[in-house]
């Protein structure tokens, strides 16, 4: 069993081909491509975890059509545009370990903090952030789509899992942890 990471498909959402730049003709295809590439990787036993915005405005049925598509046992988090859509999502983040090193898993980059979105509104509480600074080795996140594939903007690396950076395919933890080890001393 092997576990994947990714994030920001944004099923159904055609403005995201523009908005990102993305190589498809139209969401149909885009559609097909990130599921078929999805389990390209992903087998029947294997976990995926979705770190938000799975699909955008979409019915609990057309979720429900597309979850039974992919292969493998996955978990959703929920991202910035899960609360308009049947998504399923068991929370907005969580804490896990790869390998020896300890992760901070959340849509929204664990050092958001600014007010360009949200007026004076924290994403995250100021404690919560120092813990995960305190604590974890580095972050996964989503949200930035192709902005970044990682960040030292807060004091542990924060690596993007969207699927606008890994090529439109999940990434496993042995992926994840080498990335790390290659981006952690920059």
């Amino acid at each position: 069993m092997r576990r994947f990471w990714t994030a920001d498909q944004h099923l159904g959402h055609g403005n995201i081909l523009k908005f990102c730049d993305r190589p498809f003709r139209d969401t149909y295809h885009m559609n097909k491509r990130l599921i078929d590439g999805a389990n390209e990787r992903v087998k029947k036993d294997d976990v995926g975890i979705v770190v938000g915005d799975f699909a955008m405005k979409c019915s609990k049925s057309k979720f429900q059509e597309w979850r039974r598509k992919l292969n493998g046992h996955w978990v959703f988090l929920q991202g910035n545009h899960d609360g308009n859509n049947g998504v399923k999502t068991i929370g907005s983040s969580l804490f896990t370990r790869m390998s020896h090193f300890n992760v901070f898993v959340s849509h929204i980059p664990y050092f958001y903090s600014d007010g360009l979105y949200e007026g004076n509104k924290y994403w995250f509480d100021p404690d919560l952030t120092a813990y995960v600074e305190k604590v974890c080795d580095f972050a996964l996140c989503g949200h930035v789509h192709e902005k970044w594939k990682h960040s030292n903007l807060g004091n542990i690396p924060c690596i993007n899992v969207g699927v606008d950076v890994w090529d439109y395919l999940p990434v496993d933890d042995d992926e994840i942890v080498n990335y790390y080890l290659k981006i952690k001393d920059e």
